[in-house]
């Protein structure tokens, strides 16, 4: 029998002695190492790499449209297997270990072109592996978490997880500086990559100790690609799927590039990079767990209403200054809104998805998820290619000294599109306590003041304050309350 530690990550929850969610906090924080020590420095190793700026968004397209496929092809095969953990503990093995060649790359080839695609295969056979084991854990943890607690044991879990990729995050870029002052930067990646293989082995040792439930899937909850195609325009989870798509079609347009745009184009240092990076995941650190206890009482929906708004300035922003200082305090701000968003539409989806058809709605909204991606980050990578070198608007001639910028504006302008549009077109599916978008607003402001006042100024315009008219249950008072662009 797995043993049970002390762990104050889930103290307070009602089934705060289940092994398995003791389990499931130790695998996110080790999980989290991997991501950031492992994942978090792919591109800057790329720009290490020579990579130009069309193999920098492949290296961000192409791992993704993998992993999608790839979750697909699991949930085709998923009423074949009884044991979920025969699926998922050897496909995080393979993953783990591929971090090995991808540190040694430097070591075996020349930087350039053809090390940058070697990179790009490693990184696509990464993410392939790490996605086919995505629907079968979405599936097995829906089942293990107990509905009424599942907005706060998230959000604990999101905000252990924070804690631990922010340290990764911070240590791995300090060792990055200091290997390259010594001009042995190569052997710096090399060290960060062997943490992320060995804390993702870490976190194969925790996922062992996960109870196992036999999953058994009826005939009648099995439904093609197709048929969730055809029954899109009436179904609310699908509305929330194609909402989802878009927003990250918009992000996909220019996140490959931030980055890309710091190191190559601001100069920044590898220390200067990871403080800008790290900001963004301390904040979602102190944020998780007072979304997760909106969201329990508010429902899902209300968090996306705010939080989906919120998102679309940010990549605006970075046009106003590229002062180290005013990005920093530009990153506070998007750790709390992406915290919020990341948080509510995870769980959203274990609201709206009865647990039998759990693991294809998430393989299907992977999926389409990837097309988009895969859209908006070749559509983002072929106008950063071909973006002029002025823009004319009339007698004005408009000359950024940096190129990328335009493409940050273009993705603000894509995601504002995308909430306008989508946003309104699903629903909250549980019954929750009714509140304002302004009153939940003035909720977070009053939780976290100066990060709340940022919060309220920066998300006022477009919302309805129309209330949830949904009756709330009873549930307890909230006590107090990779760089996501």
């Amino acid at each position: 029998m797995p043993d049970r530690p002390d762990n104050p990550d889930i103290k307070g929850l009602p089934d705060q002695d289940d092994p398995s969610l003791t389990a499931a906090i130790h695998d996110g924080k080790a999980n989290a190492i991997m991501l950031g020590c492992g994942e978090a420095y792919l591109t800057p190793f790329g720009i290490f790499l020579q990579a130009s700026t069309l193999q920098i968004g492949l290296l961000a397209t192409l791992p993704q449209m993998a992993s999608a496929i790839f979750q697909w092809l699991n949930a085709w095969a998923m009423d074949r297997y009884r044991s979920r953990l025969t699926v998922i503990l050897p496909s995080v093995l393979c993953q783990a270990l591929l971090w090995i060649p991808i540190g040694l790359l430097p070591f075996l080839f020349d930087k350039g072109e053809t090390t940058v695609y070697l990179l790009i295969v490693l990184t696509v056979l990464y993410q392939a592996t790490a996605g086919f084991s995505v629907p079968v854990w979405s599936s097995l943890i829906g089942d293990l978490v107990p509905t009424e607690i599942r907005g706060r044991f998230f959000g604990q879990r999101n905000r252990a997880c924070g804690l631990s990729s922010f340290m990764a995050l911070s240590l791995a870029g300090i060792a990055l500086h200091l290997f390259e002052q010594s001009g042995k930067t190569a052997i710096g990646f090399f060290i960060i990559f062997l943490t992320a293989a060995l804390a993702r082995l870490n976190s194969r040792r925790w996922l062992g100790r996960y109870r196992d439930p036999e999953f058994v899937l009826p005939a009648e909850q099995i439904f093609t690609f197709s048929q969730f195609l055809r029954r899109s325009p009436h179904s609310n989870f699908a509305q929330f799927v194609y909402y989802i798509a878009a927003i990250n079609l918009a992000v996909s347009f220019s996140a490959p590039y931030f980055a890309l745009y710091m190191l190559r184009d601001l100069q920044f240092s590898y220390l200067e990079f990871t403080i800008v990076t790290a900001t963004v995941t301390v904040t979602q650190f102190l944020m998780f767990r007072y979304w997760g206890e909106l969201a329990d009482r508010f429902g899902n929906k209300k968090i996306l209403n705010v939080c989906g708004w919120g998102i679309t300035v940010i990549p605006i922003l970075w046009l106003v200054s590229a002062d180290i200082l005013y990005l920093i305090i530009l990153q506070i701000y998007s750790g709390i809104v992406w915290a919020g968003f990341t948080l509510a539409s995870s769980n959203f989806l274990f609201d709206a998805v009865s647990p039998p058809k759990r693991a294809r709605c998430v393989a299907y909204q992977a999926l389409i998820n990837g097309v988009a991606v895969l859209i908006g980050s070749l559509s983002g990578g072929y106008v950063a290619v071909n973006l002029p070198h002025s823009f004319a608007f009339g007698l004005f001639t408009w000359t950024p000294a940096h190129s990328l910028p335009v493409i940050f504006l273009l993705s603000g302008i894509m995601r504002l599109v995308a909430s306008a549009i989508m946003l309104h077109k699903f629903k909250e599916v549980r019954s929750v306590e009714p509140i304002r978008n302004r009153e939940l607003i003035y909720l977070v402001s009053h939780l976290r003041p100066l990060a709340g006042a940022t919060f309220s100024l920066l998300t006022s315009f477009g919302l309805s304050d129309k209330p949830n008219r949904r009756k709330s249950p009873e549930k307890p008072p909230p006590g107090p309350l990779p760089p996501v662009n």
